[in-house]
């Protein structure tokens, strides 16, 4: 935003402190001043004094002769807005195209939009620049203006702010006019009230085109605007004066007097006033009449519509309209304006109308044989959200870490806006919030803005004291930590990645179109939709890895999976936590000759190790295969389900038409946890300490010759059951050995296992763990199906 300090004089008059001092006080409440430049740099090179010695008529343009000291030159130019013959005209010498015969080696354009006719207060002779005898002392700052403060995209903002650093009173320009006793016939609907709340547009005639006086040219040119005609110049110095968004349509092209606020329509173009054609998408807000668009809302009206010369009636538009909508679509049309800029911020809607009276004022002193009508074409409601906010002065104090005096911290409130509500001496502060500022909605809030106008200089340079307090840290981050430190210890690197991901990944995956969620107002096509699950990016992860030549390498992330909730009773979505682990390639280097790579025991391996760390019994723990699935090779997977029925992880080999479709090759092992899920059934209070056993174990391997469907899971329940219930002191069982082929019946294979045998109590003996042993033994041969292998017949 930039602002001269001659104008910011306009509104404070009592305005004496340096350039500087303007910058350090805005600087001091939270803003960056870009640069501060002479204004004289602004009217360097391209205002120059010549005398109009000519004027021939055309069809199209006029043809003016100029004289600059000794040379006259022909410029072709509008019919409108030319001075009289023997007048000084200021010329623009930056142009499109070089004059044959150049003066100075400037730049003369063939075609000028109009003649500046040279006020009677500045004496300067033909051929001359004018800068020296305009400028002065003048300096031009440029503002940077953050994404809450859409109240500072203008000169008022700006002045309030200076007022309330420098303790001065700031001036209001006048917006009172006479109006006719005449009534429109303009019609305004909203199609889209979320989209636009307000719309409203005054009509003006008797209009005559002209060019703008030398004090509003002067100002645009400082504020880098260029100007144009009156109605439009008048309209872009209201804009930076209130912050609103002002459009000037030429009423004679609005057809049947209708303004229709809508979406566009699908395959719609419309050409801009820079004469552009461009394509419009239904989701694009627009302005039209009874048969076309007239206006790409908020953002830039139409070359159909716009004010020529033969422009005898303004409609006048000032809106409301979404600043989430206008940034969309200024995006897509790659098409951002200064009105958009706004817009995108905010605007004030207490300001609405006061910036259309004010635009129709400056143009009533230009020209007072226009006529306004009286009446306001409108429609929708700006409503003000002016929400009432009341806090301790002490607490404010507390905050500051410095005492304020409660006058202090009121005045400050007021001269930005605030309207104090409670009594001047009442330590209770209560304030209502001006339309201006909807980023003030609690009392931290009101106390940061105190804090920016008293001064941060005056809080106390202190240590604050934090007694120490351990806290209560979420079951879920405790578990984290540990699983993190093993995945870690194991060689494992953790990743980070987007909770967003493209619509192409997921048809990849074929999920279905239901169960995502789309992103409204995305940022580019590979961030639209919320991740469904971990394991998609854990592939783009791989994808990226493998393409980067990476071959041997582990890797896991804890991340919030999106779905669309079951029961949508509060919110219609349902967020879930996750841990997704990749294995590929080798498991260690091959430093000599030994290598290891990666199979689907190590990831089971890895699963169960999980489990045990959680603390929860490996022994309740189901394993089955999952079987088709769209991610894992149906014979190279394994899900795990707890004994409460829950599915609490599945993983496998990652089927190769996915590392297909993902362009990348190879061998690739993917976990995927449903970490929640198992933390549920978790509790802090399941460990129990016990003392370290000091007696010694006693070892007994068993095998037995089973049917080839059968798991080691029922085996290894068999044997818990029957030591459960004969009291046996069984440490563990563990299977250490697997076979089928030769020597076997067919569809038979046989399991060995060991049994750890060991009491808390004393040092157990042989005979006392044969006996436990032929329990076991006699516990296999009552089940079907199932031998001893010592007992098969042919030996083994």
């Amino acid at each position: 935003m930039k602002v001269a300090y001659s104008i910011l004089k306009r509104f404070l008059p009592d305005l004496n402190d340096p350039v500087e001092k303007i910058a350090e006080i805005l600087t001091s409440q939270g803003f960056v001043i870009e640069s501060i430049i002479p204004a004289s740099e602004i009217f360097s090179s391209n205002l120059t004094v010549a005398t109009l010695v000519k004027r021939k008529t055309g069809i199209l343009h006029d043809v003016c002769t100029v004289q600059m000291k000794e040379r006259q030159y022909e410029i072709k130019c509008e019919k409108w807005g030319i001075p009289g013959i023997g007048k000084k005209v200021i010329m623009n010498l930056i142009g499109d195209s070089t004059s044959t015969q150049p003066l100075r080696n400037q730049r003369i354009p063939e075609k000028e939009e109009f003649f500046i006719e040279l006020p009677a207060h500045i004496k300067a002779e033909e051929g001359e620049l004018i800068s020296p005898h305009i400028i002065g002392e003048d300096w031009v700052l440029d503002v940077e203006i953050t994404a809450n403060r859409g109240d500072c995209m203008s000169i008022i903002g700006l002045v309030r702010e200076i007022a309330a650093g420098l303790d001065l009173e700031y001036q209001i320009p006048s917006h009172h006019f006479d109006v006719e006793d005449m009534i429109s016939n303009f019609q305004v609907r909203i199609d889209d009230q979320d989209l636009c709340p307000l719309y409203s547009g005054r009509l003006a005639i008797n209009f005559k085109i002209q060019p703008s006086p030398w004090w509003i040219v002067h100002e645009l040119y400082l504020l880098g605007q260029r100007p144009i005609n009156q109605v439009v110049d008048v309209t872009n110095l209201v804009m930076m004066e209130t912050g609103q968004p002002l459009h000037a349509f030429n009423a004679s092209a609005i057809s049947d007097q209708k303004i229709v606020v809508r979406r566009a329509k699908k395959n719609e173009s419309f050409i801009t006033l820079d004469g552009i054609e461009r394509k419009l998408t239904n989701t694009m807000l627009v302005i039209a009449d009874a048969k076309r668009s007239v206006a790409i809302a908020g953002i830039m009206g139409g070359y159909e519509s716009e004010v020529s010369p033969d422009t005898h009636e303004i409609f006048l538009e000032a809106a409301i309209f979404s600043g989430s909508q206008i940034r969309k679509t200024a995006r897509e049309l790659g098409l951002r304006t200064e009105a958009s800029a706004r817009f995108e911020r905010g605007v004030d809607p207490g300001s609405v109308f006061y910036a259309s009276q004010r635009a129709l004022y400056l143009l009533k002193e230009i020209d007072p044989s226009i006529k306004i009508l009286k009446d306001w074409v409108m429609s929708g409601e700006g409503v003000a959200s002016e929400p009432e906010i009341e806090f301790a002065s002490s607490w404010v104090e507390e905050i500051m870490n410095c005492h304020i005096p409660l006058e202090k911290m009121q005045k400050a409130l007021t001269k930005l806006g605030f309207i104090l509500l409670s009594q001047p001496n009442n330590p209770m502060v209560k304030v209502k919030v001006p339309s201006w500022r909807p980023d003030v909605q609690q009392p931290i809030d009101c106390a940061e803005e105190v804090g920016r106008i008293f001064g941060y200089h005056h809080i106390k340079s202190q240590i604050p004291s934090f007694p120490y307090d351990p806290g209560n840290p979420r079951k879920e981050f405790l578990w984290e930590n540990v699983i993190r430190h093993y995945l870690r210890s194991k060689g494992l690197k953790e990743c980070v990645s987007l909770s967003l991901t493209s619509q192409t990944n997921c048809d990849l995956l074929g999920i279905p179109e239901t169960d995502l969620i789309r992103v409204l107002n995305p940022l580019s096509q590979d961030h639209v939709v919320l991740r469904p699950n971990l394991i998609i990016s854990a592939l783009d992860i791989l994808k990226t890895n493998i393409a980067r030549g990476r071959e041997n390498f582990g890797f896991f992330e804890f991340g919030e999976v999106f779905s669309q909730a079951k029961d949508p009773v509060d919110n219609p979505y349902c967020e879930e936590w996750q841990l997704v682990i990749v294995l590929s390639g080798y498991s260690y280097p091959s430093y000599w000759q030994h290598l290891s790579q990666v199979d689907i025991f190590s990831l089971k391996g890895l699963a169960e190790s999980l489990i045990e760390l959680t603390g929860y019994p490996i022994q309740k723990v189901q394993w089955q295969s999952i079987g088709e699935n769209p991610y894992f090779d149906p014979n190279l997977s394994f899900c795990g389900i707890l004994d409460t029925g829950a599915l609490v992880l599945r993983g496998g080999l990652i089927q190769k038409s996915i590392c297909d479709a993902f362009s990348f090759w190879g061998e690739h092992y993917c976990l995927e946890v449903a970490w929640q899920k198992l933390l549920d059934q978790i509790k802090m209070n399941d460990f129990q300490l016990q003392e370290t056993n000091r007696f010694p174990s006693i070892r007994r391997d068993i095998s037995i010759v089973v049917n080839h469907d059968q798991t080691w899971k029922n085996i290894e329940g068999l044997v818990l059951k029957v030591a459960s219930s004969h009291h046996i002191p069984m440490e563990r069982v563990e299977i250490f050995d697997s076979y089928q082929g030769e020597h076997l019946p067919p569809g038979k294979k046989t399991f060995s296992y060991s049994i750890v045998f060991r009491s808390l109590q004393k040092t157990l003996t042989d005979n006392e763990v044969d006996e436990w042993v032929k329990i076991i033994k006699e516990a296999i041969k009552k089940e079907p199906e199932i031998l001893l292998r010592e007992e098969l017949t042919g030996g083994f």
